[in-house]
């Protein structure tokens, strides 16, 4: 999505984010595969906050801004509060 923007409003997220996150597989598993499955422990540095709610934080990694002001936002990451 393509906004214009007159300067960067977005707060740079100061510490290192951690959450544990969902993991899916496709395919067949063995038992083995099975039990060693396991959430994924995940850590995020180096984002700006776009939104945050009580329910979720939505990040980007990194934008690109025309002489104009238009932004793209690349590297997006909505994450449930829940999760973290």
């Amino acid at each position: 999505m393509r906004q214009k923007i007159k300067k960067f409003n977005y707060k740079k997220l100061n510490k290192e984010l951690h959450w544990i996150d969902a993991v899916s597989k496709t395919g067949w598993c063995s038992l083995e595969d099975m039990e060693s499955t396991s959430p994924a422990k995940v850590v995020t540095t180096n984002m700006w906050i776009y939104k945050e709610t009580d329910k979720y934080i939505t990040l980007f990694g990194t934008y690109s801004m025309d002489r104009d002001g238009t932004i793209e936002f690349g590297d997006i990451i909505t994450i449930p509060k829940k999760w973290m």
